[in-house]
């Protein structure tokens, strides 16, 4: 009798266990762990433990992803708030450059506009340095954040130290006015194909501080 045979003769006739129920016992299987031979119950009674195992691994995992994710939304709120009490645009630039390392565990952070300020004085501040055309467009034509390794559009003055990897944010109102870098000394912190809805919002609520007080 063949394999399939035997497997397709068990399927019709499932109670040939039951008529044979001594037979689970008498069956030595190996162990999965490795533990010498185990009867045919107990190797199945084991490989139900193992899939409650992973489930119940997979569950805390998911657990502490909805945690990790609830204390970042808390944090943008935060940000949100403190970025509508601010007054100039010079506060609005001292939040980002202070607040946002200390919360979200940043190396360092690099925000460029080239939009022109309402105020002609808000010209002196750095954020409003000149960035060449190549980046601009660059800027203009990503969808979403950009994550991962830094790239060679990346100026030497955008960090204080060398980033590991990055995080590129997009700042748009009508069209593109500049953007939000944010580095880090962890090459895995920023990588590619990692989800972009919690820095799209932090571009988004920016976006919206600077608009009043961009011309």
């Amino acid at each position: 009798m063949q394999e399939d045979e035997i497997k397709n003769y068990l399927k019709i006739h499932p109670e040939f266990f039951e008529k044979n129920a001594g037979l689970l016992a008498e069956i030595q299987l190996p162990s999965p762990h490795g533990s010498g031979a185990i009867s045919l119950a107990e190797r199945q009674q084991l490989a139900q433990r193992d899939k409650i195992d992973v489930l119940k691994q997979r569950f805390a995992e998911l657990v502490l992803n909805a945690q990790e994710n609830d204390a970042i939304a808390n944090k943008i709120h935060a940000l949100n708030i403190e970025l509508h009490k601010t007054k100039s645009f010079d506060e609005i630039e001292q939040l980002v450059s202070s607040l946002l390392p200390e919360h979200f565990n940043l190396s360092d952070t690099c925000l460029r506009i080239w939009a022109n300020p309402v105020d002609p004085e808000d010209n002196a501040n750095l954020v409003f340095s000149e960035v060449p055309e190549e980046t601009k467009t660059w800027i203009a034509s990503l969808a979403q954040p950009y994550c991962g390794l830094s790239t060679a559009l990346v100026a030497e003055d955008w960090f204080i130290e060398p980033a590991s990897s990055i995080a590129l944010i997009p700042l748009k109102l009508k069209e593109s006015i500049g953007f939000l870098a944010l580095s880090s000394d962890d090459a895995n912190r920023f990588y590619a194909d990692m989800g972009t809805d919690f820095l799209t919002k932090i571009g988004e609520i920016l976006s919206a501080a600077l608009s009043r007080h961009l011309d």
